[in-house]
């Protein structure tokens, strides 16, 4: 599960920095344009931001056990949670039960950094 909530919050952080960059770049532009007279005044690039992402995911839950020897004798079983999200491929591949999905709903909200001390 973690990995799938790395990825989209990646994801999400990926399209901020091109966003960022497109804007930079028209800057950069607006400012060379003032400087050769080709606009009468300065302007500012318009600055875009995620004000938030709500994300909504179902996912098949399964337990495992795995087992533990040592010199051929079980020792132990550990269980082991293994999370899936559930999309079409999934789920024709894997006969799921829609009784047995669990639903995962996340927010990434952007944080101002924090200020830096004097």
């Amino acid at each position: 599960m973690k990995e799938v909530i790395r990825e989209v919050a990646r994801s999400v952080a990926e399209s901020q920095e091109d966003l960022d960059r497109r804007s930079m770049a028209v800057q950069h532009e607006i400012e060379r344009a003032v400087e050769r007279g080709e606009l009468p005044y300065e302007a500012n690039a318009t600055w875009l931001q995620f004000s938030e992402v709500d994300i909504d995911l179902q996912v098949a839950v399964s337990l495992e056990g795995r087992e533990e020897t040592r010199d051929g004798e079980l020792r132990a079983i550990r269980p082991g949670v293994t999370v899936a999200p559930i999309g079409p491929r999934y789920a024709a591949a894997h006969d799921v039960n829609a009784e047995v999905t669990s639903d995962v709903r996340l927010k990434i909200v952007p944080v101002p950094p924090e200020r830096r001390r004097s």
